[in-house]
């Protein structure tokens, strides 16, 4: 069963804030963490806000970057 867009929408938004969760706990703020990973700000902006899907290599850099594994994005 395909998600409707309005939950992948809110898949994607909780995902982007899972993933800043973890970057402020890790790093100073968020340019601190885009110098480090060599992300672009608009590329890590639009994953944190759900504005796009997150490739699974985005997805395998950051949490490297951030020394965690990729699966904690995914809790509710």
């Amino acid at each position: 069963m395909a998600l409707t867009d309005k939950q992948k929408a809110a898949f994607l938004k909780r995902f982007g804030q899972n993933i800043e969760a973890v970057i402020q706990e890790k790093f100073k703020n968020k340019e601190e963490f885009l110098r480090k990973t060599g992300i672009y700000r608009k590329s890590l902006h639009d994953i944190l806000t759900g504005a796009k899907d997150a490739r699974v290599s985005s997805i395998v850099n950051i949490a490297k970057e951030l020394g965690v594994s990729p699966k904690e994005f995914f809790t509710e």
